[in-house]
């Protein structure tokens, strides 16, 4: 099969930082401009001590701390490669100032693999020490890579079924059984949190990311087919988000008092499954073992990141055609790679939103495979290989291990199926 090129410029974010720059006030431009150029000088008078740390093993790791499923999957991601012997162990060092940590009590779980530095001025020496590329561990490639294969991937899919690097504490264990009953859940009970991205969380880049949002609504038939099932349903998320009507053991923990930091990453943790999307909350389980049925994928070229994760994408709505794209035709189109909504306007197409009953016969299948329930996973396997099969080597998750799901390929099979 003839792939196409990958996209070399990333003009979209271009553009989008050219826009965030004009709104910036100039005395705080100017304000920034001047501290990076007192960094690069720093950078310069210090190159000898730099030199020395880059060879004693120190190394700056650029991890995006802002963003929670960054924050999860890029640390889990390095330190898997270097248990795998894939990297070389280097003495780890993490910049996480204050305001720049999007979950503190995540950012404990990692402190026993790396260093976290959490000063201010350290951070700004360690930062222009590390600009000129000595002493800078660079980790864009795990998830961050722009038009191209993640290599979160193929890590995990070496990790293979090996136990998560993380596991709740037994402090946390603990205190999180006793959060669960004051939230309404009965001992022993087992959960599974739910989420659906909105636009709120960050609204500075929100313009860039709105394809992949979706409605809470539409996950409210899988969370009944949870509750029938025996289970309890917890929404998470942030308080920006819309409301939820209010259901027979459902928990909206989005807005709900108990909601804290720590609590966020033990929810995630102690979940039998998390029902997620294309947002970073969803990783928090994957780096404890959970697994994830993520709906509303999108590119479609976007899989779980876990051995365990099930999935279904956004279809593709041609407004030029007037018809769904098959998923050949996304990918072996440019359209399979693209990650900002300005390339989806721009080519009349439209990622459309998964339906109620598409996500419940998500949540299904995810009981089926990971529950009490009866399997069908052999017919899974072959329509969600049929599926990855069309993935090439520039695609995002080109060499997952994970598989989409086998209720959503048998309703879209003509979108699958390739007619000569």
């Amino acid at each position: 099969m003839k792939y196409f090129l990958p996209l070399k410029v990333n003009f979209n974010w271009i553009k989008f930082e050219i826009h965030r720059i004009k709104q910036i006030p100039s005395p705080i431009l100017i304000f920034k401009i001047g501290l990076r150029l007192i960094g690069l000088t720093v950078g310069i008078v210090l190159l000898p001590l730099t030199l020395f740390l880059h060879l004693v093993g120190y190394r700056h790791v650029t991890v995006f701390t802002d963003r929670i499923g960054h924050l999860a999957l890029e640390l889990d991601c390095l330190i898997k490669e270097q248990q795998l012997g894939l990297i070389t162990a280097r003495k780890w060092l993490i910049l996480a100032p204050p305001n720049r940590v999007a979950n503190k009590h995540l950012l404990s779980y990692w402190q026993p693999f790396v260093h976290v530095i959490s000063n201010r001025v350290i951070c700004f020496l360690v930062a222009s020490m590390s600009r000129w590329g000595l002493m800078r561990f660079n980790i864009d490639r795990y998830v961050r890579a722009t038009y191209k294969v993640q290599a979160a991937y193929g890590i995990n899919a070496k990790w293979a079924h090996r136990s998560p690097i993380l596991s709740l504490t037994s402090e946390d264990q603990k205190w999180g059984a006793d959060r669960l009953l004051e939230l309404g859940l009965p001992e022993r009970a087992w959960f599974v949190c739910v989420h659906a991205r909105e636009g709120g969380y960050s609204p500075i880049d929100e313009q860039l990311h709105i394809h992949r949002n979706c409605r809470i609504e539409n996950t409210i038939s899988a969370m009944q087919e949870i509750i029938n099932r025996g289970g309890w349903v917890i929404r998470i998320g942030d308080p920006s988000m819309q409301r939820l009507v209010p259901m027979d053991k459902v928990i909206d923990y989005a807005h709900h008092p108990l909601k804290s930091e720590r609590l966020d990453i033990i929810l995630c943790a102690m979940s039998r499954f998390i029902l997620g999307n294309t947002s970073g909350i969803s990783l928090v389980g994957t780096v404890f073992g959970v697994p994830c049925a993520l709906a509303n994928m999108v590119p479609l070229a976007a899989l779980g990141v876990g051995n365990r994760d099930i999935s279904i994408p956004k279809l593709y709505w041609s407004l030029n055609e007037y018809r769904y794209l098959t998923f050949m035709e996304v990918f072996t189109s440019k359209a399979s790679q693209y990650q900002y909504n300005s390339e989806f306007v721009q080519m009349g197409l439209v990622p459309v939103e998964n339906s109620l009953d598409e996500i419940k016969e998500l949540a299904i299948d995810m009981m089926k495979r990971h529950g009490d329930y009866p399997s069908s996973k052999q017919s899974d396997v072959n329509l969600s290989d049929q599926f990855i099969s069309m993935l090439g080597p520039n695609h995002y998750s080109y060499g997952a291990s994970s598989c989409v799901s086998e209720s959503f390929l048998k309703r879209h099979l003509s979108l699958l199926i390739q007619h000569e």
